[in-house]
């Protein structure tokens, strides 16, 4: 399983450099078009999340494949992630530059997230909370598309959104090796060392960016480890993955909640997440930032953690 870790570490890596001088000589990049929402001062690759998916696609295919347990669910992940994947690329690519009504990307993310959710749903891969089929596909949908938003929420200061992922993955980590759950394992170890090869690369001041694509998948991933862990009937085993995922849902939670009693659109981005409160507002630097949102999510994970263990 290191081996796994490693090779996945490596080969992001090598992608991650090789995508962002793509980037830079193809002007696939980041614009720092809007100045109320961003922060960055020049154009920077929008590729870290492509170099993540294709690492994590590969290596699970060829583990899977080499393990003997390469089966439909596997497939599964993998088109159901590259369909989440391809929404957020083709924001990145276009519709960043033409100004998008967020409605009719509202509605495009829906629609790929209920594929997604279909993909799943058919081998088997839910949240297991509920016996009705529907009431199942309800949920397994709003926690796809909830925990691929929360991470893009957290995808505005260089380092933020992959820490806080690597972090909750070390939480499946553990879980997975509580209850001896090899896919779960191997989902974990080659997605952490595919964002940490990734992470060198975006720690600030960052050289290449996650993009919508990448802050999707990963949400998508982190998704698919909670509907593996799901048990029927069992609240600590719906509740603990949501303490895992940590910092994204509840600063998710609590931003759209506060744009509504403000009668903002849920659907418009603003500089007021916690991140923002903390770098813009209170004047910390981004590494005190990061420390604190890294701390924070540390908590929340191992109180993750034991809820599930309950």
């Amino acid at each position: 399983m290191i081996f796994l870790f490693l090779s996945s570490f490596i080969i992001s890596t090598i992608s991650t450099v090789i995508l962002k001088k793509f980037g830079d000589k193809y002007n696939l990049c980041d614009f720092p078009i809007d100045e109320k929402l961003k922060i960055h001062k020049k154009p920077i690759p929008f590729l870290g999340g492509l170099a993540i998916f294709l690492t994590f696609s590969l290596l699970l295919i060829i583990f899977s494949y080499l393990k003997n347990f390469f089966n439909w669910q596997i497939l599964a992940i993998i088109f159901a992630g590259f369909l989440v994947f391809l929404i957020g690329f083709w924001d990145d690519l276009k519709w960043k530059k033409i100004g998008i009504k967020p409605e009719k990307k509202f509605l495009f993310l829906t629609l790929f997230s209920l594929l997604a959710t279909f993909s799943l749903f058919f081998v088997d891969i839910k949240i297991q909370f509920f016996l009705n089929n529907f009431l199942t596909f309800v949920l397994t949908f709003i926690y796809i598309f909830a925990l691929i938003n929360a991470i893009n929420y957290q995808d505005g200061i260089d380092g933020l959104a992959g820490g806080l992922v690597v972090i909750s993955l070390i939480g499946f980590i553990v879980l997975a090796l509580i209850f001896k759950n090899i896919l779960a394992l191997a989902i974990s170890l080659i997605l952490i060392g595919a964002v940490l090869g990734f992470l060198i690369f975006n720690f600030p001041p960052a050289k290449i960016f996650l993009g919508d694509s990448g802050s999707y998948f990963l949400g998508f991933i982190l998704a698919v480890l909670a509907m593996i862990f799901s048990k029927p009937y069992n609240f600590f085993s719906f509740l603990g993955p949501v303490f895992i995922v940590g910092v994204s849902v509840f600063d998710g939670i609590f931003t759209n909640v506060r744009r509504l009693i403000q009668g903002k659109s849920i659907f418009l981005g603003d500089r007021a997440h916690f991140y923002d409160r903390l770098y813009l507002s209170a004047k910390f630097s981004i590494l005190e930032t990061l420390l604190i949102c890294y701390s924070i999510q540390v908590i929340f994970t191992l109180i993750g953690i034991l809820i599930f263990c309950l």
